[in-house]
Formats: structure tokens, sequence, C-alpha cells
């Protein structure tokens, strides 16, 4: 909703919650209140309609919004499907009779409940590199963004949670995105929530105060680098010029960018393979995932399973199997839904 329309209905500021409308406004490695003010200034819909209360209880100006999306008059409608002169009332999609048939949870078709606080978020599509990025300012998110919020009795300091989000950004998170994930039609990659249940995850619980807090420094210059190149959402800014070209095949690529993966990317990487301790394979991980974007963005259909010779050691592309809980009791890696749930 845009807040001219919320003024011109005359809604209350108590029935209007920030939102985060789309995935390509989550351009760094966090969201912070500034951004959110950038999109209200910029007259995006970055406002949700959150009512949690039944009909009779309401300001008139609150129920006359609400009866523009009900009956053969509604004015807010669904989107047309083909075939159909107009789309019909808001009040008559799937989602809204659903609400409406649950009334031990919601008061109407109208309600969406409310918005539970979520530490991290992502782009659920991404043509170049998925931003997991760390909530300064708490929106409602829309449905192309992933929400991952701890699970009950699971508590993360800042530092830990910056600790988390380096690893989700580096190229060791990559190479198994870039593995399991979905590649679409356009090229885009995309994270479903099946794939992000197997990831593998640093657990920044069993690492020293010392080594948590120089990942948490790292992610900060990761933000700032990210700020400061005005996003980490082209090909240019995340490999810079040259190899953004050689990925994309464009030749209209902004020149003399220095992306982020030839320089804070790399020092991540080197940072989490040296806590692993694969120092002896992080290049070649780092070659294999370049290849992997490569091949996904020419859409030659998925990649053969084949080894690229690192400087040591050979890598194989395959999915990992699945480990025991015991393995898992020893390791410094857990799965990602040992810490969060997505949504």
């Amino acid at each position: 909703m845009l807040f001219q329309r919320a003024e011109q209905h005359k809604i209350p500021q108590d029935f209007l919650y920030p939102l985060l409308p789309s995935s390509r406004y989550l351009k760094f490695f966090t969201f912070a209140k500034s951004d959110w003010e950038e999109l209200r200034d910029g007259d995006k819909e970055c406002y949700l309609f959150l009512c949690h209360m039944p009909r009779n209880q309401l300001p008139e100006s609150v129920r006359r919004y609400i009866e523009l999306g009900e009956g053969s008059k509604a004015q807010i409608r669904l989107r047309r499907r083909p075939g159909e002169a107009e789309g019909g009332p808001v009040s008559e999609s799937q989602a809204s009779q659903t609400r409406r048939k649950h009334r031990n949870v919601f008061f109407d078709w109208y309600d969406l409940g409310g918005v539970v606080k979520a530490p991290i978020i992502a782009s659920y599509y991404a043509q170049y590199w998925h931003r997991f990025a760390l909530t300064l300012y708490n929106t409602a998110c829309d449905a192309d963004i992933i929400a991952l919020i701890p699970l009950q009795g699971k508590t993360f300091n800042l530092n830990e949670l910056k600790a988390l989000l380096l690893y989700l950004n580096s190229s060791i998170a990559k190479l198994y995105l870039e593995a399991n994930g979905r590649s679409t039609g356009g090229g885009a990659l995309a994270i479903e929530a099946n794939v992000l249940n197997d990831m593998p995850i640093l657990d920044v619980r069993k690492l020293s105060v010392e080594e948590v807090e120089r990942l948490a420094e790292l992610f900060d210059k990761l933000e700032s680098e990210a700020r400061k190149l005005g996003g980490a959402d082209t090909a240019e800014n995340i490999f810079g010029s040259e190899l953004a070209e050689e990925l994309t095949g464009k030749r209209d690529v902004e020149a003399n960018v220095i992306g982020l993966y030839s320089t804070t990317i790399k020092e991540i990487d080197y940072e989490i393979a040296r806590i692993l301790k694969i120092e002896h394979l992080i290049e070649a991980i780092r070659v294999l995932v370049i290849e992997l974007i490569k091949r996904r963005l020419s859409r030659t259909g998925k990649a053969e399973r084949e080894a690229i010779k690192g400087s040591e050691e050979v890598l194989e592309i395959e999915k990992p199997k699945k480990r025991t809980k015991q393995i898992k009791a020893k390791s410094i890696n857990s799965e990602l839904t040992e810490f969060f749930e997505e949504s």
C-alpha cells in the first residue's frame, strides 16, 4: 500500500505496518530503517494493511476500506485471469476464504494475523548472488523474500548473527546453493525451503569469542563495501567488470568496477576456510562456484558431475551424504534447521 493511498482512505497508522515489497529492494547485506524510508519517499508499495481486530471494533474509515474488497462492486480486486473481464474481489481469494474459515485464529478474511520478527532475510531468487541480510528494521516481507526465524529456545547475540551471515554469504555456502538450488528459465537461481533445510552451516556456538568477533568484523566490512558500490545486486558489483562480462556475455557492463568477489568475499572465504581447516581447497571451491554460475547463466542445462583440480585436491560436485547425529555433535558444522525455521 502506498502512503498516499493510506492517507486518502484515512487509515490510522495503527493499521499500517512497514513492508519490504520485493527482494529487488534488498540490495545490501543489512536492511535498515533508512532503506525502508527510501522506499516510502520513492512512493513504493511499502505498507501492509494489518488489521487483527473484529469488524465491529474498527474505526469507520477502516471498515470502509475493507468493504472496497468485497461484493460485486469491489474496487480492490484480484489479478485478472485469462478469459476474465476483471478479477474477482480480493475477499474471494483462496487465502482470504481460508482465513474466514479459521475464526479461532483470524477475525475475518481481511485479518492477516500479525508479523513475526525475523533477524535474517534473504532473496528467494538471485541472478548472481543470494544476499542473506541482517534486519535492523522490522518489516513484513513479500513472498519472494525468505525469513529465517530462530527456533524456540535459540538465541543469538548480534556478533553471532553476523558470523552466521558471513558464512551464508560466502563462496562455500554459494557452492551448496548452486549445486542444490533450482535454476529458472531465465537463468536465476531459486533456493527452496527444502534446500535450506539440509544446508550445512557453520555452528558459531562452537567458535571462540575472538573468532566470532573476527567474522562479525568481516561482515561489517562486506556491508560497508556493498554500500560503497551501491548494492550487491549487479554482476559488476559482485564479480567486477571483467568477470561480469565473461559470465553474462554482455558487452555493456559497467567498466572499471572491482567487485566484491575478488576483494571482500575472497577475504571472507579464506577466513571461513581457515576455521574449517580447508584452506587448501578454498581456491578450487571459488573456481567451481564461478563455473557453476557461468553454466547457469548461459542456460546450458544442468551441469554434469565432474571434477575441478585445485592445487592439492580434486573436488567433485555431488549431493552431500546425510550425516549422522554423532558426526554432527563432533563437528563445527550443523544443518540450518538446527538454528532457524524458514517462512
